[in-house]
């Protein structure tokens, strides 16, 4: 986005990134902020409400607190994960 100030007449660019919110109407009990990294990607303050977790979170309590998927919601977590990755390569 270009913006011209009206002040000088400066331009500004900005870049956006605008996201689906996945979240409305929904009861979420655990959220993940995933990087893919495990240095610096914990969150020890974990208690709370809006808490978001992070990788390291997400791999301590996979043990004890698996995330179960259907088969559908399966094949289209593994699209997205597919078109991410090659969209970043």
């Amino acid at each position: 986005v270009s913006a011209k100030h009206l002040k000088g007449g400066k331009d500004t660019k900005m870049d956006f990134m605008i996201m689906e919110n996945l979240l409305f109407r929904r009861k979420v009990t655990r959220l993940y902020d995933l990087k893919g990294a495990s240095r610096s990607r914990y969150n020890s303050d974990s208690s709370g409400t809006n808490k978001v977790l992070l990788d390291q979170n997400l791999i301590e309590s996979m043990p004890t607190s698996p995330i179960f998927v259907g088969n559908k919601a399966k094949r289209l977590l593994e699209r997205a994960v597919w078109n991410d990755t090659s969209f970043l390569a």
